[in-house]
């Protein structure tokens, strides 16, 4: 009873205090021993001395180590809670012994942990959010760029298809250049919506390039081609070289570098007040499977500042306000340039200085004519030729589209070449029509009321047999990336986008017509 009291007492005591009483026993007892030796003090008092203190020795050590004991368990099992994630575990602090120095430190390693996890989740939390943000913009984006392609595109595919119709049918010289600066200003228009979508799918990653064997003297000579007119109206030459250690057929993709150097002299030519402009062409190294050419695009224009060269590339940088006011554009058919050439592992340069013109250097690798061939074999690719359709008598087409100029358009461009044509304003239309009547093929736009053209061709491509086996061109406007693959995987046979040419129109349904009577 005596010692548990005392024990109970001792836990008010500092474990310092506890260990400088018991050092003093233990001297005291040293101290008693050596008295008891030197000046012979009977020995039963010395034993009841002895056995007093060392009973207090024994409590005090006792105290010592609950103290320390109950202190580290406690340390050990907070950890364990706080490791478990109980992130408000805390310990009682109100001991008088110096391990409450202990507990104190834990509780406010605790207080910061809570805190800097309270502010983890609350930034994360915030991340996520704008993460959603983010893909829901994304998806709006990609939703208004397929509307803003699919509602230009689809007027512009009878602007310029008609356009082009008429231009067959003038002898009038002066109605003949009206015409055709109808048609030069709509693919002007054309490319800047181009732009802006290939720049939409760079951004995605969303772009692919072909290898196709082609003549790089015939795609220079026809950018030439197309930029004359504009040299002309700015009195400025313009004028190209290719150098005669460039094979005459080489693997690659024209239309990206027809692109790239259309956007170039593009630039150049809105850029030269006086002058003119060159391109140029040059095998820099010669291999065994490629080449790699050398670009130049030169002009005697107004320049770049040294500090822009590398801004220029940037999307929606112009060299100078003054520029952009004066001479307009969207500001991001260098950034494409640029992406395009990298894409492929190129690389592009510019010199300029003000008032001393600019040249634009890029070098592309291109496979030879041998080994192009090789690659298409392992590849499973096969150039297909497709000669000029001569008529379309006895061919029947169905005609699926809502918009009625873009059908006017078809209807006299097959009309033209004698096919049999039939019109639908919609899917269910059509696919009244389909059963009551057959078809050797059949056009389908895609975005349409009361029945799109995806839930028309699955329809189609479910019906018996002898009937679902029908060719479909989807004919559309939708030119976003992955819209090719999503109509080949639900059934159609070949995709073409707005707007057209008609000889494209009549290449391919004369392909698919002729590959259907064949596997018949």
């Amino acid at each position: 009873m005596f010692i548990s009291g005392l024990s109970g007492r001792l836990n008010d005591v500092s474990i310092s205090r506890k260990l400088h009483v018991t050092i003093g026993f233990v001297i005291l007892l040293v101290a008693l021993q050596i008295c008891t030796l030197y000046f012979q003090i009977p020995s039963l008092l010395v034993v009841l001395f002895s056995l007093v203190t060392g009973m207090l020795c024994l409590v005090l050590a006792l105290s010592i180590r609950k103290s320390i004991k109950s202190t580290i368990s406690e340390i050990v099992t907070g950890a364990g809670q706080v490791k478990a994630g109980l992130l408000k575990t805390r310990m009682d602090t109100r001991s008088t012994h110096e391990l409450a120095i202990l507990m104190w430190t834990f509780n406010e390693l605790v207080n910061v942990q809570e805190q800097q996890t309270a502010e983890i989740e609350r930034i994360s939390l915030s991340l996520k959010q704008e993460q959603e943000r983010a893909a829901h913009y994304e998806k709006v984006k990609q939703h208004f760029l397929v509307n803003m392609s699919h509602e230009i595109r689809t007027p512009m595919n009878a602007v310029l298809g008609f356009a082009r119709h008429l231009q067959e049918s003038l002898t009038n010289k002066e109605q003949l250049e009206s015409i055709k600066m109808i048609i030069k200003s709509g693919d002007h228009l054309l490319v800047t919506l181009n732009d802006i979508l290939d720049f939409a799918n760079i951004e995605t990653g969303e772009i692919s390039f072909v290898c196709l064997p082609f003549n790089l003297r015939d795609t220079i000579q026809s950018i030439c081609m197309l930029m004359e007119s504009n040299a002309r109206l700015k009195q400025i030459g313009l004028s190209y070289t290719i150098h005669p250690n460039i094979p005459d057929s080489i693997y690659g993709d024209s239309v990206r570098l027809t692109q790239i150097l259309l956007s170039l002299t593009s630039n150049a030519i809105k850029f030269t007040e006086s002058g003119g402009v060159s391109i140029s062409a040059k095998a820099v190294s010669n291999h065994d499977d490629h080449i790699v050419i050398e670009f130049k695009v030169k002009d005697t224009g107004i320049g770049i500042p040294a500090d822009k060269h590398e801004k220029i590339f940037n999307p929606f940088e112009q060299g100078t306000n003054h520029m952009k006011r004066k001479f307009g554009g969207t500001g991001i058919g260098l950034s494409i340039v640029k992406h395009l050439i990298a894409l492929q592992e190129g690389t592009i340069q510019l010199v300029s200085a003000p008032n001393e013109g600019s040249e634009f250097c890029f070098r592309l690798s291109f496979l030879k004519d041998h080994a192009g061939k090789d690659w298409e074999r392992s590849a499973h690719n096969e150039l297909c030729i497709v000669s000029e359709s001569e008529t379309g008598k006895g061919v029947s087409v169905l005609i699926v589209e809502d918009n009625a100029i873009n059908q006017l358009l078809v209807l006299k461009l097959l009309q033209k070449r004698g096919y049999q044509t039939t019109v639908a304003e919609n899917g269910k239309i059509a696919l009244h029509k389909y059963k009551n009547e057959d078809f050797d093929i059949i056009l389908m736009d895609l975005q349409m009321p009361e029945m799109d053209g995806y839930e028309t061709t699955i329809h189609i491509r479910n019906m018996k047999r002898g009937k679902k086996e029908v060719p479909i061109l989807a004919m559309t406007a939708h030119t976003i990336k992955g819209e090719r693959e999503k109509c080949l995987a639900i059934g159609m046979n070949d995709y073409m986008s707005k707007p057209f040419h008609a000889n494209e129109l009549y290449e391919k349904i004369q392909t698919l017509v002729a590959k259907k009577e064949t596997l018949a």
